[in-house]
């Protein structure tokens, strides 16, 4: 009878324990690939102030090539 339940407890816990609880393998939660820092665009002029843009090209409003933002 020992042997039986002893048998039906492991067994339980080794389903358990291979059970996928959300940390299923090749999950890339814990390995997330570092945040690259997006280029921004500013008119030098600054035309429109603060404003940036996300592809480089020339200022709406003075028509001036864009610089890079740091």
């Amino acid at each position: 009878m020992k042997k039986i339940l002893f048998s039906s407890i492991l067994a339980i816990a080794l389903l358990s324990s291979c059970t996928d609880k959300g940390g299923a393998k090749g999950s890339t939660d814990s390995m997330a690939a570092p945040q690259v820092a997006q280029v921004k665009y500013a008119c030098p002029m600054h035309c429109e102030g603060d404003k940036t843009y996300d592809a480089p090209g020339p200022c709406p409003v003075c028509k001036m090539p864009m610089k890079e933002v740091k």
